[in-house]
């Protein structure tokens, strides 16, 4: 987005309060419009990065008001066209504005978490950022749908993402930015552009947890690189299977695990549904730990499903089809994650048949009573029927055997 004071300056000539008149009319012009709404629509986009919503709004509808005054006896038809462009860009983004965080939603959604009282509750604003400051970053690697940034100003590196927005937004959702979840990685912070969000995030250089799994089973293991090295050292406990796969112990996978049980219950408790976890949302830390790609929700985003993780059966079924969504979603996937770490391979390789109300999963042999028991439970189709929905929700996982060694308080 070009600056308002740019475009002020480069239009404005003469002095405050000059006008003139067109050749065709006598109606006075004040170039000084461009002055004054050009103020305007720079503290609306100030208060939009920082979410005071009600109050940009207001001062992008006053800005496009003294546009709209003054580019109607404007003589200089170049002016006119480039004012134009902006009224119409700053309508857009009042209108998105207006949809998604000051109307209340359709229905009977009136409670305290929608309209104009969301706004009350909204995240941790010192997080938010103008987009202008992520021009002095310099894109280092550009790793699958993210990038790894360098900033020269702090000397630090972050990882981008960007979320493009739908030009539309789900009804009675609310934005939530999930802020110290263990294990998950942190929002350093987010900026707000014209058509996509950013988030800046910690950068993990252990990347993920699959890929150290592939070089490990490879053989590749001679890297210097510190925290590969502690990730070797890490999954050194793979063993050897009598069908020619590998799997992690059931010690080290018990582990990861409570982690990643410890990072969604804290998402669901924030009322984040992360819908379709897969391996490429599961790093490894510096210490041997797994942590989550960041999930936050966001009312100007809509969720798509990864297509791969839907093929792969990562994705809960319930998902796909038209039934309610709830936690027990996350629960499905978990269990997906942990029967290709303790099996050595994914479940779509072995569930030949698809899923369905009468699918057979196969266990190996190798696998221990309680560890087959937690994978039953979790992997049911039907998600009322499956371990961590209903009563006790996350409380019967981890009191399931096969975490009975694990001393949740001290994982936090």
């Amino acid at each position: 987005m070009s600056s308002d004071r740019d475009l002020c300056c480069q239009y404005r000539i003469g002095f405050t309060g000059v006008t003139e008149q067109t050749s065709n009319s006598k109606v006075p012009f004040n170039r000084d419009y461009l002055v004054d709404a050009a103020k305007q629509l720079h503290v609306a986009q100030e208060r939009d990065a920082n979410e005071e919503y009600e109050a940009a709004f207001s001062h992008y509808k006053h800005g496009v008001e003294l546009l709209l005054s003054g580019v109607t006896v404007d003589p200089s038809r170049e002016r006119r066209d480039a004012v134009k462009r902006k009224i119409s860009q700053y309508l857009k983004r009042a209108e998105e504005i207006f949809n998604c965080h000051l109307q209340r939603p359709l229905g009977n959604g009136t409670g305290a978490a929608e309209g104009y009282s969301s706004l009350r509750f909204r995240p941790i604003r010192v997080l938010s950022a103008a987009v202008e400051n992520l021009k002095s970053c310099r894109v280092l690697e550009i790793i699958d749908k993210v990038q790894l940034v360098y900033d020269s100003s702090s000397g630090t590196k972050f990882i981008l993402k960007s979320l493009m927005k739908s030009g539309r937004c789900g009804r009675g959702a609310v934005t939530v930015i999930p802020q110290n979840v263990p294990y998950m990685v942190q929002l350093q912070k987010f900026y707000v552009g014209e058509d996509s969000l950013y988030l800046q995030l910690q950068n993990v250089p252990g990347g993920r947890l699959w890929g150290h799994l592939r070089k490990y089973q490879a053989q590749v293991t001679n890297s210097s690189d510190p925290t590969v090295t502690q990730a070797h050292s890490t999954i050194s406990h793979l063993s050897q299977s009598r069908n020619s796969f590998q799997g992690v112990t059931e010690s080290q996978v018990r582990l990861w695990g409570a982690q990643l049980i410890l990072a969604l219950d804290t998402l669901h408790q924030e009322g984040v549904l992360c819908k379709d976890l897969n391996p490429r949302n599961v790093l490894l830390g510096d210490k041997g730990e797994v942590l989550l790609t960041y999930f936050g929700q966001w009312r100007e985003v809509d969720h798509v499903c990864c297509p791969d993780a839907a093929e792969q059966l990562y994705v809960a079924p319930e998902v796909l089809g038209v039934a309610a969504v709830d936690e027990a979603c996350d629960w499905w996937s978990l269990g997906v994650l942990l029967y290709e770490l303790m099996v050595g391979q994914p479940l779509y390789k072995t569930l030949m048949l698809g899923v369905g109300s009468q699918m057979e999963i196969p266990f190996p042999e190798q696998l221990s009573a309680d560890a087959t028991s937690l994978l039953r439970a979790l992997l049911s189709y039907d998600p009322e029927k499956r371990l961590g929905s209903g009563p006790g929700g996350v409380q019967r996982i981890k009191f399931h055997p096969f975490f009975k060694d694990i001393q949740w308080n001290k994982l936090l």
